[in-house]
């Protein structure tokens, strides 16, 4: 056996970390997954896409069915019943119009911007018998209920309906 009184034998020393022959190489991180990953998320856009653009009519439909209801519930009481029923014909008319394709882009911008600013003064309790008026017009210039060239409504001409028309020369 060993000696009692030798010292115990030491432990061998750590190695160390960059000494001895270098290890090869992992693969390149994670290529593989991420390219599947990848092409995983650019065909679900893509379908996105695809659907968003078949379904634009039906998604615009619905969110002016919408804003519709949040609109007239908070009308002014100032406003007529024959204005009411101008506001609801005016919506009637203007989706007719959009699902048969029919509508110009700058009268469908003009009714989407007049929208959202009814929305919204709607919410804030703040819509004035002037606001439900441009929206009129708005509307039933998109649905085709205004003659060609009749700007109706207060205030839609300057704030950007159409194109503004200079002043004749003297």
């Amino acid at each position: 056996m060993s000696d009692p009184t030798s010292p115990p034998p030491q432990p061998p020393a750590p190695s160390r970390p960059f000494t001895g022959a270098p290890r090869p190489l992992a693969g390149g991180g994670c290529g593989r997954p991420l390219l599947v990953g990848c092409g995983v998320l650019v065909v679900l856009l893509g379908v996105a896409a695809i659907v968003f653009v078949a379904k634009a009519k039906d998604l615009l439909a619905w969110t002016m069915r919408e804003l519709q209801d949040q609109v007239v519930t908070a009308l002014p009481e100032d406003i007529t019943a024959e204005e009411r029923a101008r506001l609801d014909r005016g919506f009637e008319r203007s989706l007719e119009r959009i699902y048969a394709g029919e509508v110009e882009p700058p009268a469908l911008y003009a009714l989407q911007r007049q929208l959202m600013n009814a929305a919204e003064k709607s919410q804030a309790k703040t819509l004035t018998r002037d606001d439900a008026l441009d929206l009129l017009s708005a509307l039933e210039r998109v649905g085709g209920l205004l003659p060609a060239g009749d700007e109706g409504g207060a205030g839609t001409a300057a704030e950007g309906a159409g194109p503004a028309s200079a002043p004749d020369p003297p």
